[in-house]
Order: structure tokens, then sequence, then C-alpha cells
């Protein structure tokens, strides 16, 4: 069950437990605060018939039956998103920079030029090198790329929309998870009415913290040195998500695209939803990965499927299969695998053939 508000527009993430909301500041950091400006941080909540935000009375929505232990499940990256429509898609790693320095000229468009040529060869290391320069950039570019990404929708063509439907009328309940910052795979769900929860490892453009927020854009803080936790809920509402990032300090919980993968707002999030896919893993019969390829930096993803008994049916196209055989090799898997290939476009009857859709 997931409850919303239809004044305000947020969707809340609910929770067995309220979760206690704070700030964590690690020690040599610091959160400073313009004058004239404020913080807010809200007490610990516990989602009723009302909507902590407005007051405003709370709707519910019943999500299909989630399967415990699914047997299959199926985890998506950026070259599946990439590859998820002719047009209109968004950009995958080497790629990542330069459109965010097209849509944000006065932030991702002003980092010095050693630094764009770091982050045009390997995005995750000229996030490092900017954070060890200059931390306080991070959550104003992070705010940034959450509103880039958050423009991109679904297009008529979409494989993530044709997916989706195929699971709604064959009646399938498997695990979904992805590393996605976009919505692309969240909208073609409630396109086709498929009511199921994803796990999502790194969060998403959409998804934000009430643990702590500004009044305005007051607050100056490291992106890897502040963080987090307390009540989650997303945005999909336009207006809405515009106001949240142009008015908040505090970026959406989204974890940085850097190898540690660190987050600033909502880091209890983060954890629970990365324990969910230890879980996902650990009861699955079969794993379908879809348009990522393996990081040793990502522990986090790659250590539980080191370990998980099931199958895995991997997509990432030709260099993306290299790089999965040397993978098992190195980890010695004992599981049987099943290498497709060629890219998700290509291969997407297969994968759908092979799960029964």
């Amino acid at each position: 069950m997931k409850l919303a508000c239809g004044f305000c527009k947020r969707k809340y993430l609910a929770n067995p437990q309220p979760e206690r909301s704070g700030v964590n500041i690690m020690s040599g950091q610091s959160l400073r605060i313009s004058s004239g400006n404020r913080m807010r941080i809200s007490s610990c909540q516990s989602l009723t018939e009302y909507c902590p935000n407005c007051r405003k009375s709370l709707e519910s929505t019943l999500d299909s039956p989630q399967p415990q232990n699914p047997a299959t499940v199926m985890l998506f990256g950026a070259g599946a998103s990439a590859g998820s429509t002719k047009v209109n898609a968004p950009p995958i790693g080497y790629q990542l920079f330069d459109a965010l320095a097209y849509f944000d000229p006065i932030g991702w468009g002003t980092i010095p030029a050693q630094l764009q040529t770091t982050f045009q060869k390997d995005f995750e290391r000229g996030m490092i090198a900017l954070a060890n320069s200059n931390d306080n950039k991070l959550p104003p570019l992070q705010r940034a790329m959450a509103e880039f990404f958050f423009k991109y929708k679904p297009e008529k063509d979409s494989l993530y929309l044709q997916f989706c439907k195929r699971l709604k009328a064959r009646g399938l309940s498997i695990g979904l998870a992805t590393l996605n910052y976009e919505r692309l795979l969240e909208l073609a769900m409630a396109e086709s009415g498929l009511g199921m929860e994803v796990c999502l490892p790194h969060g998403r453009c959409n998804i934000f913290c009430d643990g702590a927020s500004t009044d305005s854009l007051g607050a100056d803080f490291p992106g890897m040195g502040v963080t987090t936790n307390g009540l989650i809920y997303s945005i999909n509402d336009a207006a809405q998500f515009k106001y949240k990032i142009t008015h908040d300090s505090f970026p959406p919980v989204m974890s940085y695209f850097e190898p540690n993968k660190r987050v600033t707002s909502g880091a209890n999030f983060i954890v629970g939803q990365k324990q969910k896919w230890v879980n996902l893993c650990n009861a699955a019969n079969e794993i379908y990965i879809v348009g990522i390829k393996p990081r040793a930096s990502d522990s986090h993803i790659w250590g539980p499927l080191e370990k998980t008994q099931a199958k895995i049916i991997y997509c990432s196209g030709k260099n993306g299969a290299k790089e999965f055989e040397e993978w098992s090799r190195s980890v010695n898997r004992s599981s049987e695998n099943l290498i497709l290939k060629d890219c998700f476009q290509n291969e997407f009857e297969n994968i759908c053939t092979l799960m029964g859709i």
C-alpha cells in the first residue's frame, strides 16, 4: 500500500516504522545557513490519514500483490534506458557530462576545463576530483542533474512500456530493480497499470527526504560530508518538483555518480534499498541484468550477484558481454549463466520469451 496526497502531490514510500528525521555532519565538515534563511528538521513522523507536509487527507492505493521471494528478478541499468527507445533516450556515462553542461550552463557548464576532460573520460573519476577540490559544489549540481533526468518520459515505442504491458497481461509478478536516476520505468509502470514495487539501490531523481530542508537556496555544505534521514516521498507533478528543486538546498534521494555511490539526502532509504537488493538476489532462481557493465566499486550490486545461486541472464551489448565473462571467471561463479551478446533493443524479444511473456 502507498499513501498519496492529492493536494501537494507527494506519494509516500510508507515504512512499517516511522523514520527518525535528522542531519548527520561528518567530522571535520560543516553546514552553513546564509543570513535570513533557515533550515527545518522534521520531527519523527509516522504516516496516518494526514499528509505530514500540508495536513490534507491522504489517499490509499493498493499495489498488486508482491511475492515475498520472487523467483525471477530483473535489474535495469543505463544501457537499458538508452536502448529503450529510438528517440529522446537518456545519455549513458560517456555522454552524460556534455549533456548536463548543455542543460545546465551556469552549473555543470562552468566546471573548469581540466575537470571537464576528466568527466568526459570517466564521469565517476570526475566526481571524485570535483569532491576533492570543492565538495560544496556537489549538492547544487546534484539538483540540476535530478532536474535533467526528471524530463525524460517513455515514448510510444518504449521497450519499458512494452515490457510492463506484457507483465501486466501475463499476470507475472517478479522482482524489479533499477540503478537509473530517471523515471522511465516508473512512468511505464503507471501507464500500463502495473502496480509493483521497484528496488532503487541508487535512489531516483524525484524522491525526497523529509528529514531536513531549507526555505530557499541558503545552505552551503559538502555533498559527501552531510547526510539526512527521514520520511521518504516522491513527486511526479512537474510544478511541485520544480518548486522543490529550486527552493531547497538539499538534493533528492539520489546517489552521486561516483565509485562509492554516496548520498546526501535519505541515507536511511538507500541503506534499506541496498538490503532489499541483497534479499532479491538471495531468493531468486534467475536474475536478468540489462544494460549494466560490472564495476568493481559497485560491490553493493555485484557482491550479492557473486554470491547468488540464481542463474544470471546478462544483456549489455558485445563489450558488456566480454566484461561480464571476465567478471564471472574472476569470481568463480558456479551457477550457469546465459549471455545475450547483443543490445537490449535487439535482444528484447529473446528476453521476453525466456521470461514467458
